[in-house]
């Protein structure tokens, strides 16, 4: 699979409905058994990959996007992805908007820290999570 580093591809990962990754494939790694894609450079274990092809001209053309639909974080896990991912993060407070388009940068059991540099209670506020396409 080494003759796909540096090229567009498209990755099928996991079961079906598969989750799709696109991007330049940056590194395979056998010691490691992982692949790297994506200009954020995400880690895909081998195991995880079902098949890989070649990226076509047109679907090269479009540039990253926010995913028009979010999701509120309530588990640690969703919120080290955000972190690990630098997810565009929206903040709420009630009916009153912290921030917008932020990312994570730390968290704890009890509260979440910007880049900012904020540090706001979880219990009191709403964290929604928009991932990027491509």
């Amino acid at each position: 699979m080494k003759h796909w580093v540096g090229r567009p591809v498209i990755m099928y990962c996991g079961e079906e409905p598969y989750t799709i990754m696109k991007g330049v494939l940056r590194k395979w790694d056998p010691a490691a058994s992982v692949a790297v894609i994506g200009h954020q450079e995400i880690t895909v274990p081998f195991r995880d990959i079902v098949f890989i092809k070649a990226l076509a001209p047109k679907e090269r053309a479009l540039a990253p996007t926010l995913h028009a639909v979010g999701y509120v974080m309530r588990e640690r896990q969703q919120f080290d992805n955000a972190i690990y991912f630098k997810s565009a993060v929206t903040v709420w407070k009630g009916d009153q908007l912290i921030a917008y388009n932020t990312t994570i940068t730390s968290h704890t059991k009890g509260s979440v820290t910007l880049k900012d540099g904020q540090n706001l209670l979880k219990s009191s506020h709403v964290f929604v999570v928009r991932s990027l396409r491509g």
